[in-house]
This record gives C-alpha cells, sequence and structure tokens, in this order.
C-alpha cells in the first residue's frame, strides 16, 4: 500500500512509503505535524488539494540559446538513430527520408523553442 506522508498545513507531500499493513508504519515517518494518507498516489512535493494532487509546476530558466543547444542535441540524436538507413546498402523509405529531412530542418522550422514537436518516426 501507498502511503503518502502530508504536512498537515501545507498539505504538501514530504514522504512516500510502501508498506504491506497501514498498522506497520514506522513511527519515525510520520512526526509531529503531519498527517498520513493511505492509497495515495502523490509524489514529494505534490500538494493534496482535499480530492487529488496538484503537481508543482517547475519553471524553465534556461535561455533560448541553451534551448535551442539542447533542441540540435536531441535532433542530432535522432539522426543518429537512422543514420544506418543512409548506408548504400539499405534502401530508405520515403517515409524515412522524410522523417531525417524534417529532423534537419528542425532549427529553421520554428522560432520559438518551447513550439518544437519533433517528428515521429516511421
Amino acid at each position: 500500500m501507498r502511503v503518502c506522508i502530508l504536512n498537515s498545513i501545507t498539505n504538501v507531500v514530504e514522504n512516500v512509503v510502501e508498506v504491506d499493513d497501514i498498522n506497520n508504519i514506522p513511527s519515525f515517518v510520520a512526526q509531529e505535524g503531519q498527517v498520513i494518507a493511505t492509497d495515495h498516489t502523490g509524489n514529494i512535493d505534490d500538494t493534496w488539494n482535499g480530492s487529488s494532487y496538484d503537481v508543482p509546476v517547475i519553471a524553465d530558466d534556461r535561455t533560448n540559446e541553451d534551448k535551442w543547444q539542447d533542441i540540435r542535441i536531441q535532433r542530432n540524436e535522432l539522426l543518429a538513430e537512422t543514420d544506418f538507413y543512409a548506408l548504400s546498402d539499405v534502401t530508405m523509405t520515403t517515409e524515412m527520408s522524410d522523417y531525417r529531412q524534417q529532423l534537419r530542418d528542425l532549427p529553421t522550422s520554428t522560432s520559438n523553442p518551447d513550439d518544437v514537436v519533433f517528428p515521429e518516426k516511421p
């Protein structure tokens, strides 16, 4: 059974444990100011709103230049995964050729790094 340990004031998950029986929760798991929530699916730092968990939004503080660099790295990895299709003894399908071209076009096909959508591999 999954048990979330919540801060009794903020309802933020402070710990998550798995136990066989609710009566077998070690005393050190829940401290003063904490409450035990059984059969919950929250994760540490999620907030219980009374009926479900709100997941905190983590701000992306990277610069656009850093984001573009990460996109190029991911694009290059996806291209490398399909490089063998470009060998002379392998017949590349039109779909694979189009996929690879879409990957190569990525840095110039959109102006906002937050809006990049990678093509689906055929």
